[in-house]
């Protein structure tokens, strides 16, 4: 079986794809990148930095040298994955073209969740609709919520521009959010 690599905008259903898919397939091991870049910023001793400075948080997330590590962390992890359980790894910080070059698109399925065309208030309330308590955008401020929302807004556009380029499946996940994850998974299980 093929590794799984899901990508893409805030908030789109990443996170909740990555959990189906280990529910339905318990012997893949699942990445949150997440968890690897709040691992390097405390070993750095930055936590409090970071949290209070949510620019510069953004700033190395999004930048290369995170990228290139976190996808260099996932392609170790499949080399030394000798029992082929198989890996799931759910990223909001990755550059398809980045993706493209270093991932093995062969032997890891690539999808990319976005919000299609919707404006930056059809995202704030489309994520407010979702939230659930464990999200950390859960009870948040709208206002404060219009603020990601711009950042994913950019994202969206530039994903939903660069995918195709590098073969990349965007899907807007904006509608019939479960039934649309639904469908994914059909798809990633018609490529395995």
């Amino acid at each position: 079986m093929k590794n799984i690599l899901i990508m893409g905008i805030g908030r789109a259903g990443k996170t909740t794809l990555s959990e189906m898919l280990k529910e339905k397939y318990n012997n893949y091991n699942l990445i949150h990148s997440d968890s690897l870049k709040w691992a390097m910023i405390r070993a750095k001793g930055k936590e409090e930095y970071y949290r209070t400075n949510v620019e510069k948080q953004k700033e190395f997330e999004h930048g290369e040298f995170f990228q290139k590590t976190l996808l260099e962390f996932f392609n170790s992890s499949i080399r030394k994955d000798i029992d082929n359980y198989g890996y799931i790894l759910e990223s909001g910080q990755l550059h398809p073209k980045i993706v493209n070059e270093m991932i093995d698109l062969k032997e890891t399925i690539v999808v990319c969740l976005g919000l299609g065309e919707l404006n930056i208030d059809k995202m704030v309330n489309l994520c407010i609709e979702h939230d659930i308590e464990k999200d950390w955008t859960f009870g948040l401020p709208k206002e404060y919520l219009k603020k990601h929302a711009a950042d994913w807004y950019s994202a969206n556009e530039m994903l939903k521009k660069e995918c195709p380029k590098y073969k990349i499946k965007y899907y807007d996940t904006s509608k019939n959010r479960i039934e649309c994850l639904n469908n994914i998974i059909r798809d990633i299980e018609a490529n395995m």
